[in-house]
């Protein structure tokens, strides 16, 4: 990709548009966050990536370019997230030990503030994924007052449970014997509820592997191209964003197990939920076992047919037109 082409995707040519990338000092390190959308006047979308540690700014163009014609996107690169771990590499481990439900809700609690710095809005929509939907949708039940309407896209209800469901799918799909061995072990560790660990990741990763060929056939494969190649991302920050060093997110994995979207599910803004049907992280049926007991002024729950966890990748058109729709 020539120097001029990068240069048209980081800083398109759009007069009332909002291209900005800056360091911001959140819960007392610096954070990465990215602001980009056609036009000023458009309403303002916070994404709270997934992972831990699953930063989309540096692939933008490719998730979620089409969002920014309607709406400006902020991406925020969370606690030793890709450029934030960067920015605090000689710290990270410290900081790996923090990521608690109240760090995180400070964290955007701080992130709206500085937004308020630099453009204009009244309230702004919430949209967490995976991991991120944990901390949004758990922010937008404390803080309504800033919060327009709350969308949560594979949406995690609990972690073990969403491990459980997948594996009894997969034994109804399993002929051969060797692989209904293996989701019978995953059944019998995750009965244990197991800590997060290097050997229970690499089981996890493994598994996630096996699930794919049964259920989640329809993903499409990561943009490895694209990801070579983006602008947003120089080497270094390239390297940071496929790390998986455990200690680096122990506090977060800790929030994360420990979470049940179930014990407390009433929202004083209007709600949203968009799950692919193939999605084996955050399987959509814990969430439509649950959704009656939601309560909202308004609540919508979508599930995109032939759609993985990351819904919005494998159906980009699909998926824009629902969310346009939907917050329109």
């Amino acid at each position: 990709m020539s120097k001029k082409s990068k240069q048209q995707i980081v800083y398109p040519n759009n007069e009332n548009g909002i291209y900005l990338y800056e360091y911001v000092n959140i819960g007392g390190i610096q954070q990465y966050i990215q602001i980009r959308g056609v036009d000023k006047k458009n309403p303002l979308i916070l994404f709270l990536h997934g992972g831990s540690g699953g930063s989309l700014a540096g692939l933008c163009h490719v998730m979620q370019s089409e969002w920014e014609t309607a709406f400006t996107v902020v991406n925020w690169d969370q606690r030793n997230a890709c450029k934030t771990y960067v920015a605090n590499k000689m710290h990270a481990m410290d900081i790996g030990k923090t990521g608690s439900m109240e760090d995180y809700i400070n964290d955007i609690d701080e992130v709206i503030q500085y937004l308020h710095t630099v453009y204009e809005f009244e309230k702004l929509i919430l949209l967490g994924f995976s991991w991120g939907s944990i901390i949004g949708a758990e922010y937008a039940k404390l803080h309504p007052e800033h919060i327009a309407a709350y969308v949560g896209v594979g949406q995690l209800v609990n972690y073990y449970e969403g491990f459980e469901v997948v594996c009894e799918e997969m034994l109804k799909l399993a002929k051969d014997e060797k692989t209904i061995a293996q989701i019978k072990e995953m059944q019998k560790q995750i009965a244990n509820r197991p800590a997060m660990t290097k050997e229970w990741m690499k089981k996890v990763q493994k598994f996630v592997g096996l699930s794919t060929k049964y259920i989640a056939k329809d993903g499409k494969a990561f943009p490895v191209k694209a990801f070579i190649q983006s602008p947003f991302l120089n080497f270094v920050e390239k390297k940071a964003m496929l790390m998986n060093d455990i200690g680096l997110y122990k506090g977060t994995f800790e929030t994360l197990m420990a979470y049940d979207f179930r014990e407390n599910m009433s929202f004083s803004v209007p709600v949203v939920f968009i799950s692919g049907d193939e999605d084996t992280s955050c399987p959509v049926s814990l969430l439509q076992e649950c959704y009656a007991g939601i309560n909202a002024p308004k609540k919508e729950l979508f599930v995109m047919n032939m759609a993985t966890h990351t819904c919005f990748y494998d159906k980009p058109k699909g998926f824009w037109e629902l969310l346009n729709s939907v917050l329109s």
